[in-house]
């Protein structure tokens, strides 16, 4: 069996067979780390904690409402702040949708809101699974739930959780659309509807496009054309601010040099503050903020989306379309010019093809992929006790890798660090872009005149991996 990274269904399984049931033991191992991840949730940073509790903010959620309460109330949604001082940022279409919010009572909605958000995780690994070809079988959606809870110690699932934030539907509506066959009826709606609420996911246009798959490209165009006409129908003024000054206006949703802004454009501003490169600092009345001239961070992030697209385009024509769609996903969120950490809830794909990759493979190394995805995704914390207290906390705390301190490091260590802290997603993007990439190029036919195509599987060539109960090919 070939041993590129993260193989998708048809490298696997003959067109007409399933992969094996996951075994009990498999089962077992990802209820018991479940297990172990709420156990985490309680006592690593204290559920109990009043402000970075896991249940204890949901902000964005808020922000949500109040974008669809003034929508109700015909108040302006870009004019000022709707939430404290907290701007709303997504399109017209997407205030109208959060409309249904304001009938809630702010106890209900939040419930209600992590019920659908840890419902739309474990359909997000089911769909993942079953693009993989696993079966539509009790123990798999059991073991779908199990990795659902275990995705949740990762910092952009978690911050999903703890904001009120909508990614998770978004990745969820983009990869059930696109894994579905492509004659699939309406295939590319939901893309062009996800775009329509929040503009990363309009990226896929362009991968629709780099893979020549016309009739979703003009589906999901024309459906994201469509929210642009209802919001210019429904809120004209708002519209026309939006679409004309406000939707690439970055400052709006925080500084760009922030250590939470993992795309390409915050890594390179975050290198600028911290090798104090003060011809790019812009100065104001409440601070300092380094800023990445446009030149810059869109050299350096058309190289990265060149070579995300390469790798999707590379998994599409080998017919492994989950891989393909996860690579164009996590391009997405480099290629923006602002990508907080929840941004990358794509790592929650990216981790199921990595944990796949590593059942089936017969590499020695078949797990370091899955181990990346881990340690640079799981939701590292750290206090900082001598800092002023936000909100009711009593200190601050730092969540995520790229939230790990950054002063008083002694510098040979600072110089290897604070880099990798700065851009760790986009580097962990890069690596599997070209592990994907170069991968791939060891598949192809040497004579290179025809697209490659997985040989077929015999089942008498499947042996039965006695752990996981997947399929490895010698």
């Amino acid at each position: 069996m070939t041993t590129a990274a993260f193989p998708d269904t048809k490298p696997l399984v003959a067109d007409r067979e399933s992969a094996a049931d996951v075994s009990n033991a498999l089962v077992g191992t990802g209820i018991f780390a479940a297990l172990a991840v709420l156990v985490w949730h309680v006592y690593a940073i204290p559920l109990g904690n009043p402000y970075y509790g896991l249940f204890g903010n949901g902000v964005d959620l808020y922000v949500y409402q109040a974008g669809g309460a003034a929508v109700r109330a015909r108040a302006g949604l870009y004019s000022g702040p709707v939430f404290f001082d907290m701007e709303f940022t997504y399109t017209p279409f997407a205030a109208l949708v959060f409309v249904t919010l304001t009938v809630l009572g702010p106890l209900t909605m939040k419930v209600l809101w992590w019920a659908a958000i840890m419902a739309a995780l474990v359909a997000l690994v089911m769909v993942c699974l079953r693009a993989l070809r696993y079966p539509n079988s009790p123990r798999t959606w059991l073991f779908a739930a199990a990795l659902a809870v275990v995705c949740t110690a990762f910092e952009p699932v978690r911050s999903t959780i703890w904001l009120g934030q909508i990614n998770v539907f978004l990745v969820l509506m983009v990869v059930w659309d696109l894994t579905r066959p492509r004659t699939a009826r309406l295939r590319g709606l939901f893309v062009g509807i996800a775009a329509g609420i929040k503009l990363t996911p309009a990226f896929f246009l362009i991968y629709l496009a780099c893979t020549r798959q016309w009739r979703a490209f003009w589906i999901a165009t024309g459906s994201f054309a469509a929210t642009i006409a209802i919001g210019f129908l429904v809120r004209p003024g708002d519209a026309t601010t939006y679409w004309g000054q406000q939707f690439s206006a970055s400052a709006r949703v925080g500084p760009v040099d922030s250590p939470a802004n993992q795309s390409v454009n915050g890594f390179l501003a975050q290198l600028l503050r911290f090798y104090d490169v003060r011809r790019f600092a812009v100065h104001n009345s409440e601070s300092t903020v380094y800023v990445a001239p446009t030149w810059m961070w869109l050299a350096v992030a058309a190289l990265f989306v060149v070579l995300g697209l390469a790798a999707a385009v590379l998994a599409d024509r080998s017919q492994r379309t989950l891989l393909a769609v996860t690579m164009a996903g996590l391009t997405s969120a480099c290629a923006s010019p602002f990508s907080w950490g929840h941004h990358w809830v794509w790592f929650v794909p990216l981790f199921v093809l990595a944990l796949h990759h590593g059942c089936v493979a017969a590499t020695r190394y078949r797990w370091l992929p899955c181990l990346a995805v881990l340690l640079t995704s799981f939701c590292w914390w750290w206090n900082y006790p001598g800092r002023p207290p936000i909100a009711d906390a009593p200190h601050p705390i730092g969540i995520g890798l790229f939230m790990l301190p950054r002063d008083d490091l002694p510098a040979w260590w600072a110089n290897i660090a604070v880099p990798y802290y700065a851009g760790c997603y986009p580097l962990l993007f890069l690596a599997a872009a070209v592990y994907v990439i170069c991968a791939d190029r060891g598949r192809m036919p040497s004579n290179g005149t025809e697209s490659y195509r997985p040989r077929r599987i015999a089942a008498t060539e499947m042996q039965p991996d006695s752990l996981t109960g997947c399929s490895r090919a010698g």
